[in-house]
C-alpha cells in the first residue's frame, strides 16, 4: 500500500521518479583501490570481482550512506529549498538491508519515498571510494 502524494496543502509538490542508488562512501587506504584494480578520480562499472567491496566498506571502515540517483539526487536538493512535504520520489528497489537502508537516508532528507519492491532484482548500490582528496 502506498500513501497519498500530497503535502496536506492545496499548494503542488515536486514529483519524480528515477533508478534509485544507495551511495556508501567510505575513506579508504589507496590499498583497497589496488585491491580492486580501481583508479582515483574513476568511475567504472561494477564486475563480479568488485562484488565483495561493499560488505567490506561496511565490515571496516567508517561508511555513510546516501540517497542517491540523479532524479532522486534532484529531488532530494530540491526538498533542501522547499518546506517539508513537498517532494515525492518513486523508484525500484529489492527488499534487501540496502533498500531498507535507502529509504531511511532519503527520508531522512525529508523526501517522501515510494519505492516499488522487487524481490528478484537486488536494490542499485555505488561504492564511492574516497582516498585523500579523491573520489
Amino acid at each position: 500500500m502506498t500513501a497519498p502524494i500530497t503535502n496536506g496543502t492545496n499548494e503542488g509538490i515536486l514529483f519524480g521518479m528515477g533508478n534509485p542508488l544507495l551511495d556508501i562512501s567510505a575513506e579508504v587506504p589507496t590499498e583497497v583501490l589496488t585491491k580492486y584494480e580501481l583508479e582515483a578520480n574513476n568511475a567504472i562499472l561494477c564486475e563480479e570481482k568488485h562484488k565483495p567491496i561493499y560488505q567490506e566498506l561496511i565490515q571496516y571502515h567508517k561508511v555513510d550512506y546516501v540517497a542517491g540517483g540523479a532524479t532522486q539526487n534532484t529531488i532530494r536538493g530540491a526538498q533542501w529549498l522547499l518546506p517539508p512535504g513537498y517532494t515525492t520520489y518513486v523508484g525500484c528497489v529489492g527488499n534487501d538491508d540496502f533498500a531498507h537502508k535507502l529509504e531511511e537516508v532519503a527520508r531522512a532528507d525529508g523526501v517522501n519515498v515510494q519505492y516499488l519492491k522487487d524481490e528478484s532484482t537486488p536494490t542499485g548500490t555505488c561504492a564511492v571510494l574516497i582516498t585523500g582528496n579523491n573520489r
